[in-house]
């Protein structure tokens, strides 16, 4: 029998008095639960076509089952890992949340397969492992606007230079719509309002996240129907998405022309471009990913 867990927020505790190392359970406790409330809907549509039964907890598993197991900061579950083999037939991970790209080899040699978000140079190629979009936030809905008022919106945090380049090369383009927070997943907009905000507007400015290109904008500004101008930072969409349809800038000074200069039959032959290309992507991530359990 096929199972799923979702085990991100299942973090191994210890009853250590070392402030360090409480430390980092309590972070690792925090991205756990965040995986978890804002990327459920993603792996969960990615599953699509996979039939499995949903379950709560290990202890729920059979010998022989195959095992589809969600999870996050595997560094601190080795030992859980090996006791998976003793009982599962196969272990299909989906990795979340490694943006640092630390070395996963361990818990990666106890599983059959691996689908990992924030892809790097050893998995380009690797046999085992495939780099999947780090996805949308649960809960982000296209309105499906007919009118777009927005020619670019930004929402985060501007802790690089390339991000407050971003908002001043933009920031005479109206109408646009911008909201800064100081920290990141404070302060924010809610999915709610980012989903009526991306519905309006037509162009996505991408700038790479704190550790790794990739961030959620990418991903919700295709699920809304937007344009999303990205980074060309060593070529990394073309390396995980050949082919694909977004606009790479080097500097965001030459997104300009594009924002203020394209008319509405360009801007709207680019949308009908990103959306087909990212509706056919999710359709073959669904399938490969049901073949590769199945097989």
């Amino acid at each position: 029998m096929i199972k799923l867990l979702w085990n991100t927020h299942n973090q191994k505790k210890t009853n250590t008095k070392n402030k360090d190392i409480q430390s980092k359970e309590a972070v690792d406790y925090k991205w756990g639960t965040y995986h978890k409330k804002h990327s459920d809907v993603w792996i969960y549509e990615i599953l699509k076509k996979v039939k499995y039964d949903l379950i709560d907890s290990d202890e729920k598993l059979e010998n022989g089952d195959t095992l589809i197991i969600v999870d996050s900061s595997l560094e601190n579950k080795i030992e859980f890992y090996d006791r998976l083999k003793l009982v599962c037939s196969k272990i299909m991970l989906f990795h979340l949340g490694d943006e640092a790209g630390l070395d996963q080899s361990k818990i990666y040699k106890s599983c059959n397969y691996v689908w990992r978000t924030f892809c790097s140079n050893k998995y380009f190629e690797n046999q085992q492992v495939k780099c999947i979009p780090i996805g949308y936030k649960s809960g982000l809905k296209n309105k499906k606007k007919s009118e777009r008022k927005y020619k670019w919106a930004f929402t985060g945090t501007p802790h690089k230079s390339s991000r407050h380049d971003l908002l001043y090369q933009f920031s005479d383009i109206e109408p646009f719509f911008c909201h800064k927070t100081q920290k990141f997943n404070e302060k924010i907009i809610s999915v709610e309002e980012m989903s009526e905000v991306l519905s309006s507007t037509k162009f996505v400015p991408c700038p790479n996240g704190f550790f790794h290109p990739e961030t959620y904008r990418v991903y919700e500004a295709l699920e809304c129907e937007c344009i999303p101008i990205v980074e060309n930072a060593y070529n990394y969409y073309d390396r995980l998405f050949p082919d694909n349809p977004f606009i790479k800038v080097n500097k965001w000074a030459d997104a300009r022309p594009i924002i203020q200069g394209w008319d509405e039959d360009e801007i709207k032959k680019k949308q009908n471009e990103c959306k087909n290309w990212w509706n056919k992507y999710k359709i073959e991530l669904q399938e490969s990913i049901n073949k590769k359990v199945i097989q």
